[in-house]
């Protein structure tokens, strides 16, 4: 059964090949080396061997293998280089002067501002690039700093210390994963901002627009928690959640709701699709239409940050667009696996990431076994039969993500089927208020009523 799984899925073979790169030869750069040679050389083989022999069925395994060799080597490059950028050079407990880009939005913290920026240009070289998570002491200055700003400082970075007990969070490995490989605090008197963030800078943009648009919520009067449960469910600012909040919603089982995911990018699609419905009249429209609502799909993930849930939600939307303009016949399991690949190709480090895991776990468990336990029961009224539905689908999600859970956070929520009865419809229902809101927010009635 899973070698014919197996052979209907080319994703999960391209995917599972990469795999074996990132996670075993990552650290060895000279095998990955000659196996991408002697892939290279293999297919050169069977090419010249294929039409002088009266029969090739025998040699099929070669091209085969070799494709296989190739995607490993790619998995070690890829995650060799993301390594090197995330690790800790040599030259380290000296101050040193560096341009450096603001990554990230300012995190207010009880002494300072923390961010993420990267090393633009200094002249100790092998800081290059880097990434670090700075703290800024507060000051009149840096109340205005913003995602894209540019700093002069001058910084001493230190090596985060990595713990070597199991049983505790390992801060340091998760800025690792992050490509983060240093800390550093600035002082007010040890920078001085260089230059505002550039009008083309794609991810200051994105920033700007999300902040106008927390905005609107707060000049609709939404403070406190409620603020930063909306914040949190529409734009994907979780930053302002407060730690008991986010206990709340973990034990719960809930968690999700609360990071912009799949449900979100599902309502935004399935909006876009009744606004957009009358572009269905006119057939030269229709490829449009879709063109469209991948932009605003892209535009969305942006806005909330990139997150790997929401760019998996964008990417797989993307692709049954596209396979839906293209007449093809679009396999769901192998469009999850082809956009896990596609991201792991982007960013190989998400293999490890938390949210990554959850999400696409998720999802598999969902599309593997939510049609066949529906199928399991019939019920004709609609109400009994949507509770099955929810009941089948939170399962399935639980399921898949009962393994991951108990590793991190050691702890099983009891009441996730009961919650999820209730915080997912109603979840649902404020991401389409929200979006309600953030369009008809200038409409003086309309926006009232909304708010």
């Amino acid at each position: 059964m899973f070698l014919r799984f197996f052979q209907k899925t080319p994703s999960l073979r391209l995917l599972l090949s990469y795999l074996l790169g990132v996670i075993f030869l990552s650290c060895y750069q000279a095998i990955a080396l000659s196996l991408f040679f002697f892939g290279v050389w293999g297919l050169f083989f069977y090419r010249y061997i294929e039409n002088k022999i009266h029969s090739t069925w025998s040699e099929r395994w070669i091209p085969g293998i070799c494709i296989v060799f190739i995607w490993m080597s790619m998995g070690a490059f890829f995650s060799g280089f993301e390594q090197r950028v995330s690790s800790f050079p040599g030259y380290s407990g000296k101050h040193f002067v560096a341009l450096v880009k603001i990554e990230t939005l300012p995190i207010e913290k009880h002494k300072s501002w923390q961010c993420n920026v990267r090393i633009k240009h200094t002249n100790v070289n092998v800081w290059n690039g880097k990434k670090l998570q700075v703290y800024i002491a507060k000051s009149e200055k840096a109340n205005n700093l913003r995602v894209g700003d540019v700093l002069m400082v001058n910084i001493k970075p230190q090596k985060p210390a990595y713990s070597t007990n199991t049983k505790v969070f390992d801060y340091a490995d998760w800025l690792r994963k992050k490509g983060i490989c240093a800390t550093a605090y600035l002082s007010s008197g040890s920078w001085k901002l260089y230059s505002m963030a550039s009008i083309y800078d794609v991810s200051a943009k994105a920033e700007q627009i999300r902040s106008v648009l927390l905005e609107r919520f707060r000049k609709a009067n939404i403070s406190g928690e409620d603020f930063s449960l909306v914040s949190a469910m529409t734009l994907g600012s979780v930053n302002l959640l407060t730690s008991k909040t986010k206990y709340q919603f973990s034990v719960t089982g809930v968690t999700h709701i609360l990071s912009v995911s799949g449900l979100h990018v599902g309502a935004i699609y399935a909006i876009l699709e009744f606004l957009l419905s009358f572009f269905n009249r006119f057939n030269k429209l229709k490829i449009a239409k879709q063109i469209l609502i991948i932009i605003v799909l892209w535009g969305y993930a942006f806005v909330t940050g990139l997150s790997p849930p929401v760019m998996r939600s964008a990417l797989m939307f993307s692709l049954l667009i596209v396979g839906g303009c293209l007449n093809r016949k679009v396999k769901t399991v192998n469009t999850v696996l082809f956009s896990a690949f596609l991201l792991l190709l982007w960013k190989p480090s998400y293999l490890f990431d938390l949210s990554f895991e959850l999400s696409y776990c998720a999802v598999l468990s969902i599309v593997i076994a939510y049609s066949r336990l529906k199928s399991l029961l019939n019920f004709s009224s609609k109400i009994i039969r949507y509770l099955w539905e929810m009941i089948c689908l939170s399962t399935v999600a639980q399921l898949g993500t009962i393994p991951l859970t108990i590793y991190y956070f050691h702890q099983f929520p009891n009441y996730f089927l009961l919650n999820n009865l209730v915080a997912v419809p109603a979840s649902a229902l404020i991401i389409y208020i929200a979006v309600a809101f953030l369009l008809l927010f200038n409409i003086p009635v309309l926006g009232f009523i909304v708010s």
